[in-house]
């Protein structure tokens, strides 16, 4: 059988009515109502596309949600005029029922409301291009595009330099593109010990110009619920040619509605469901599992509690391959949101195997998907940015396809964001990457790694956020 038959794929419009329905369940976040119906929606996607064994495997994470915050801030010299600024509660910070204190952005900030700004990175693709292992870009692109990120400097330890100075409180300004205080970073699930808001760039710049005429107060309140619950990953097999193991995967959460992240790589994930379910058992390259993952917004907790649930299937992995975000690149336009007709730049983390390396770039050019790197695993170290990153740690083969967009974290992330045309492409390079491993063992995918001399400390799977 000739890999991919076209027959066996959904259509884009099939795709895109999945990702629909699974943001119209709601706010994704883990452990959250819609994120339940998520959970129950992949359950019945695997058992209507014939998986095997379909089951759900628990995994215990910290729920975290803000209930109501507020930011009112006021110039000392005329405290009776109040402002109140629109914010968002920084994921996982503390709760307050109030803490009024002077704001200040520099020098000494001990006890004080400690105002940073987040601009997000801007990326010359020409970079990235001197560090990929090739590159599927036929119009030459990269030569000058430059991608925003949806990351700053700091990554997720934005509180951080607050919190070793003291600081009562934390007051990021979101410098972005696009006019919006709905930043959901950090997202690794740890308990700060301080409480913390996001503003706006227009927001920030009204609360420097006050802070610019003189002393200022604020009052920052906080109303949030952490607490431990069981959230699940969905599991599915389908049994193949050898006793080794191919591992297809995604997550289900995400901090919004969330269309690209991950409402996409669901979609992926159930599209390649269907087909390897559709293809005989004696074609198939090796056993397969197919997992949506629970917990990616606290630091891949249902990647880690597969790996702890399933520690004899880590050598038998031939290759992982994860699927997240389809994503349309968007620009800032007078401080909205918009879309283009162009896919976000997207990565493919595939371990350093030459054989696999020019498997994954074949199947790019093969299937058009411009704008398309191939990158090492540790491109943006110690690990790839997807569910699946924690594989690579243990030695496992891995082609991990993800795209970054600077509203990855927004509530504007919507369907609106899906590129679409990109859907069915991807779906067909994914097919082509993993039907190559037929006749290929876990060890000899391993012997072709390049750098194989990686340590997955226990440590980091037991790791709380």
């Amino acid at each position: 059988m000739e890999h991919p038959d076209s027959s066996f794929i959904p259509d884009a419009t099939t795709m895109m009515r999945w990702i629909e329905t699974i943001c119209d369940f709601g706010i994704r976040r883990p452990g959250y109502p819609a994120d339940v119906k998520a959970e129950q929606w992949a359950e019945e996607r695997f058992l209507e596309a014939g998986l095997q064994n379909v089951r759900r495997e628990p995994v215990e994470l910290p729920r975290w949600e803000p209930k109501s915050w507020s930011l009112e801030v006021w110039s000392d010299n005329e405290a009776a005029v109040r402002i109140e600024l629109d914010c968002f509660p920084l994921p996982h910070s503390a709760p307050t029922p109030g803490i009024e204190a002077p704001i200040a952005r520099d020098g000494d900030i001990s006890g004080c409301l400690a105002v940073s700004t987040t601009m997000l990175t801007q990326l010359p693709q020409s970079l990235v291009r001197e560090r990929a292992l090739a590159f599927h870009d036929p119009d030459d692109e990269f030569s000058t595009l430059v991608q925003t990120l949806p990351f700053g400097r700091d990554m997720q330890a934005v509180m951080e330099p607050a919190m070793a100075a003291g600081a009562a409180g934390f007051i990021g300004i979101f410098d972005a593109p696009w006019e919006t205080c709905d930043y959901y970073v950090p997202y690794d699930g740890i308990a700060r010990p301080i409480p913390g808001v996001w503003i706006s760039k227009a927001s920030g710049q009204r609360l420097d110009d006050l802070m610019g005429a003189g002393p200022v107060t604020g009052r920052l309140v906080v109303d949030s619920v952490r607490e431990p619950v069981t959230t699940n990953n969905i599991v599915g097999e389908l049994p193949g040619s050898s006793d080794e193991w191919i591992v297809i995967g995604s997550h289900h959460d995400g901090p919004w509605v969330s269309a690209v992240e991950d409402a996409s790589g669901m979609a992926l994930l159930v599209a390649q469901a269907k087909y390897w379910a559709q293809v005989p058992e004696a074609e198939r390259p090796h056993n397969m599992i197919f997992t949506l993952n629970s917990g990616h917004m606290v630091h891949g907790a249902g990647m880690r509690r597969l790996m702890l649930t399933h520690p004899d299937l880590i050598d038998n992995i031939v290759l992982a391959v994860h699927l997240e975000h389809t994503a349309r690149e968007c620009k800032g336009v007078d401080g909205k949101l918009v879309p283009t007709d162009d896919p976000e730049v997207a990565w493919w983390f595939t371990t350093r195997n030459d054989s696999l390396i020019e498997t994954v770039r074949s199947a790019l050019e093969s299937e058009d998907l411009r704008r398309s790197f191939v990158v090492p695993p540790d491109l943006w170290a110690p690990f790839p940015t997807t569910d699946g990153g924690f594989f690579h740690m243990a030695n496992v083969p891995l082609v991990d396809f993800l795209a970054a967009p600077m509203y990855l974290f927004d509530s504007q992330d919507t369907p609106d964001k899906i590129h679409e045309p990109s859907l069915v492409p991807v779906t067909r390079a994914a097919i082509r990457i993993i039907a190559s491993a037929l006749g290929t063992s876990a060890a000899a995918m391993r012997a072709g790694d390049q750098d194989p001399a990686r340590v997955l400390s226990p440590a980091l799977l037991h790791a709380d956020g």
